[in-house]
């Protein structure tokens, strides 16, 4: 098998057979061009990132909120836990204290008893059909 000689067309004559293409309107235009979609390019990368730290600013600002609410209430238990009523409401529940006068009071238990509702009585005893005669007289009446 013999390979032929192929011979590549060499860079002169590539630019003698397109110099009517090479000219300075068109060799400018095509760097306008270069810059103009590096530009543009440019444009959308930042854009995405800006995006992205945008993103991360509210989730910060979202659980900033969330952490100022948690604090607002740690404030609200501690001045709950300082306030005379917890000191007064955990005397009587862990110590058992009670104010003078106050009389323990202790109440059957209510698990053996239930609520007793008269259901009414049907007049007529319903006559229970089928399936398909109910579609029937849904359909075409009795």
């Amino acid at each position: 098998m013999k390979i032929k000689n192929v011979q590549l067309p060499s860079i002169r004559h590539l630019v003698n057979q397109y110099r009517h293409l090479l000219t300075i309107q068109s060799v400018s235009l095509v760097i306008a061009l270069v810059i103009a979609l590096s530009w543009v390019w440019g444009a959308i990368i930042t854009l995405q990132k800006n995006y992205v730290h945008q993103q991360q600013v509210d989730a910060n600002t979202q659980k900033i909120a969330i952490l100022k609410l948690q604090n607002q209430n740690y404030r609200f238990q501690q001045a709950y836990f300082k306030s005379d009523e917890f000191l007064e409401l955990s005397a009587r529940q862990k110590l058992g204290l009670a104010l003078p006068g106050e009389k323990l009071v202790i109440l059957p238990s209510s698990a053996g008893m239930t609520d007793v509702v008269a259901a009414p009585k049907p007049s007529l005893v319903a006559i229970e059909k089928d399936n398909l005669s109910q579609w029937l007289e849904f359909f075409f009446g009795s």
